[in-house]
């Protein structure tokens, strides 16, 4: 966390938290990874496209269960 300056979220009331992955299944070599690798690997193009679809399934309304 320290990259990241907490100033303007405090300012905006947001509260920020460290993302802490499990360290067990899928997630074992989660605090490995980092947006770097996939800009390395997948390309800034590719890397975008697939933030803009998840974005969009996030805003398409879910039924509730």
């Amino acid at each position: 966390m320290t990259y990241l300056d907490p100033a303007p979220f405090t300012a905006q009331n947001i509260a920020v938290a460290p993302f802490r992955p499990p360290t067990a299944g899928i997630w074992s070599f989660g605090r490995r990874l980092s947006v770097l690798w996939a800009l390395a690997k997948l390309g800034p193009d590719t890397v975008a496209d697939r933030l803009q679809t998840l974005a969009a399934d996030h805003t398409v309304p879910q039924p509730a269960v």
